[in-house]
């Protein structure tokens, strides 16, 4: 078996989106695309799983210049051409697989009722599986396929771990360990020295332009409530915690389609006990930490292994890939005072953005030829 799910799982942008389908041309000689990667272009059908004549229309688009759409478990077979390069037997299955979201989703597991998936690298993004298409009306959250009868929606944020990074260069400088590079331990040390709520210091981690759900490009980040009690160690925190407050500003708009009582978590930063505790009492659900940082690589096996019949369903490909769930950490179940902390802080929120927005002139770049 090849599996195009895995091109899919390295995906960063629509590049890459066609990028999946010139591989399946290459490895098979077909020109086609999956629904997963057609669901993310704005041209499909959702009811259908077709492309939409009206969306053709308002693109300018004729139906003939676009692939048709295959599922994502369908297979095609490798061409004689590459079959001779890579030693492979001909017509060995190629299994089209889906995008990096979806397959992250798959990859830990979270595919029950009330279970969401959270990922967090240098961005973040939560979401859940629902058996049919949902469209938000406000356009904030996504809906992706998985298969034919498994759709993720969710949310994502341009700053996750990334804010943790920098706030380590910016305020740990001296704590590098021999690298160019602060070293993390010595940088959550710090934040964890702080408690929850980082007295009063709260940060907008709008460090790049934030996606869901604010989806405010020109939003700048922004430390507010600074006191002169504060050090790095506040600061630092207060990124971690203002990351994990857009997550739940992403969790409370799911929960409109689908009630989310656990999560299910990937990522480097899950490593951090810190980054666990504050998740976990931000969003006030129970996190439970799979194992690896590769959901998405996890995600595309267990739809390779669907594809081809070696597994009945999605879950039965997990048991067979991650046997009783093989890795996966206890849960880390919410604090209730530290859950009344954040509680509190995410009230304060909107109100800051919107008095935030009234400042937002002063934070313009300008340019002047003439400087003080």
């Amino acid at each position: 078996m090849v599996s195009t799910a895995r091109a899919g799982a390295l995906r960063a942008g629509p590049d890459l989106d066609r990028l999946e389908g010139w591989i399946v041309w290459s490895l098979t000689g077909t020109l086609a695309t999956d629904l997963s990667s057609a669901s993310g272009t704005g041209l499909l059908d959702l009811s259908t799983g077709e492309w939409s004549p009206p969306s053709l229309d308002l693109a300018g688009l004729d139906p003939a210049q676009l692939p048709p759409v295959l599922a994502t478990t369908d297979t095609l077979g490798l061409s004689a051409a590459v079959a001779r390069q890579v030693g492979l037997p001909v017509a060995t299955p190629v299994v089209l697989g889906a995008g990096d979201g979806p397959l992250a989703t798959l990859g830990t597991g979270a595919l029950g009722a009330g279970v969401a998936a959270l990922s967090i690298g240098t961005s973040g993004a939560i979401r859940a599986v629902v058996p049919r298409p949902f469209v938000d009306e406000r356009g904030s959250l996504f809906c992706y396929a998985l298969t034919r009868d498994r759709w993720v929606i969710g949310g994502a944020i341009s700053n996750g771990g990334s804010v943790q990074r920098w706030a380590g260069e910016v305020f740990g400088a001296d704590l590098a360990d021999g690298s160019a590079r602060p070293d993390d331990e010595a940088v959550l040390a710090l934040a964890a020295s702080i408690p929850p709520g980082s007295d009063g210091l709260v940060a907008l981690p709008f460090l790049m332009a934030e996606r869901a759900p604010l989806w405010d490009p020109a939003l700048r980040g922004a430390f507010l409530g600074v006191r002169d009690r504060h050090t790095r160690g506040h600061f630092i925190r207060a990124c971690i915690e203002g990351v994990a407050v857009q997550l739940w500003a992403i969790l409370t708009q799911l929960e409109e389609a689908v009630p989310v009582r656990s999560i299910r978590a990937t990522g480097g930063v899950f490593r951090s006990p810190l980054w666990r505790t504050i998740v976990t009492d931000a969003l006030d659900r129970p996190v439970t930490v799979t194992d690896g940082a590769e959901g998405s690589a996890l995600g595309a096996a267990a739809l390779g292994l669907l594809g081809i019949g070696r597994a009945d369903s999605l879950e039965d490909a997990l048991r067979l890939l991650r046997p009783d769930g093989e890795g996966d950490q206890q849960p880390t179940t919410p604090d209730p005072e530290r859950v009344e902390v954040y509680s509190r802080l995410r009230t304060r929120i909107p109100a800051l953005l919107a008095d935030y927005h009234e400042l937002a002139d002063l934070f313009a770049v300008k340019t002047s030829r003439r400087h003080a």
